[in-house]
């Protein structure tokens, strides 16, 4: 499926500062760093909610993390995560059952009040300069393109019936225990930029409250 032509990616230097737009196909083929973000949550139960990708996207058929996105032009990496959320697990970029919590005391306040109950709440968990991604081009083939890749961690109750996956984005989501997302991971049954994203907080997540 071809990009978006229209759309426009905020463009990095190697320190994270902005210095441009352009069209997604120009800003991924630049050599220039583009803002991703990548979500992982899990249930209290400890089960890993992750969604697996259209065959004729990139990493197509590949199970991946909960939320992924490119940073649109003009967005902060915050913004980006929750219109992404919003699109891809509710089909709404302004969804009310997704919540960013400011920091982690924040965020265990917000879980502890009870409000991953109704919704996905996320926290902010790092960011990552200069990330040489390497994805499954639909098709065949392989693509690098450079990211600043910002990374959240969250918490929710939601049953599976509750969300309404973005059909052009997710062709399935699926709560998964954490031997299986290993086992996906030694399979080479996961996209690579979430293979990286679990060895990386893979724990974390796990670990929260």
């Amino acid at each position: 499926m071809a990009e978006p032509e229209a759309e426009l990616l905020n463009v990095y230097d190697p320190l994270g500062r902005v210095i441009g737009h352009r069209p997604r196909p120009e800003a991924k083929r630049s050599g220039l760093a583009v803002g991703a973000v990548n979500a992982l949550v899990r249930n209290g139960a400890g089960l890993v909610l992750l969604q697996r990708r259209p065959i004729d996207k990139e990493n197509g058929g590949l199970w991946d993390k909960t939320v992924g996105g490119h940073v649109a032009a003009g967005e902060e990496f915050d913004q980006t995560v929750c219109r992404e959320a919003g699109e891809e697990l509710f089909d709404d970029p302004a969804s009310t059952r997704v919540a960013l919590a400011a920091d982690a005391a924040d965020f265990a306040r917000r879980v502890e009040a009870g409000a991953h109950r109704e919704a996905v709440v996320l926290r902010p968990a790092g960011l990552h300069l200069n990330l040489r991604d390497v994805r499954r081009a639909p098709g065949g083939g392989l693509r690098n393109v450079v990211y600043h890749v910002a990374s959240y961690l969250g918490r929710t109750e939601l049953p599976l019936s509750a969300f309404r996956p973005q059909p052009s984005e997710i062709d399935e989501l699926r709560y998964f225990p954490a031997a299986e997302v290993d086992a996906l991971l030694a399979a080479g049954g996961l996209a690579p930029n979430m293979a990286f994203l679990w060895l990386a907080r893979g724990h974390e997540l796990l670990a929260a409250p």
